[in-house]
């Protein structure tokens, strides 16, 4: 089931309308319309918005959840949140219902895949290793290139922003504390 489906039923099994998630997420009204119709892809920012103002966690929208994950999580049974308009994929690697205070993602970009318009700031850390491709990120306007194997830490209250510029897929492990979603 597409994020846009999961935001509109939840929303309608809430008793919302379109025009309250507006108001309560600080998203326009026209974007969650084309989110909710799979027209436009919500950046993680965006989307963690959403979450918050449905009351969910932002792993309410990633694809079959297995529940009894605790420690382990096999590669194959890992948590996806995958839009079809989006050029990202995300891969949990942290188990879902785990109560670690670490958050690990595998990440697959699409050339062109970025993390928004605008930088963004949030409380915590972040610490990003590249394992294929290159990954351009920006932290307090300072820009950086990272090839396969470089790697990066900073505070996630320092401005961040990053992207795939270059042709061809970059996967890269990504660790937040807390988690972001």
């Amino acid at each position: 089931m597409s994020i846009g489906k999961k935001i509109s039923e939840l929303r309608l099994k809430k008793k919302l309308t379109l025009r309250h998630l507006s108001k309560v997420s600080g998203c326009s009204l026209g974007f969650l319309s084309q989110v909710e119709r799979d027209l436009v892809s919500p950046t993680v920012s965006s989307l963690k918005k959403i979450a918050d103002a449905l009351e969910v966690n932002m792993m309410y929208f990633f694809e079959n959840p297995n529940k009894n994950q605790r420690i382990v999580v096999k590669k194959n049974e890992r948590n996806r949140m995958v839009n079809p308009k989006s050029k990202v994929i995300y891969e949990l690697l942290r188990p879902q219902f785990s109560d670690t205070e670490l958050q690990a993602l595998y990440m697959i970009l699409e050339p062109g895949a970025f993390s928004g318009k605008d930088a963004h700031s949030h409380n915590g850390e972040e610490f990003v290793v590249v394992m294929k491709g290159r990954l351009e990120i920006t932290v307090e306007g300072e820009h950086f290139v990272l090839d396969e194997g470089d790697s990066a830490v900073y505070k996630s209250t320092q401005p961040h922003s990053w992207r795939n510029g270059h042709n061809g897929i970059t996967e890269a492990l990504w660790v937040n504390y807390p988690p972001s979603f």
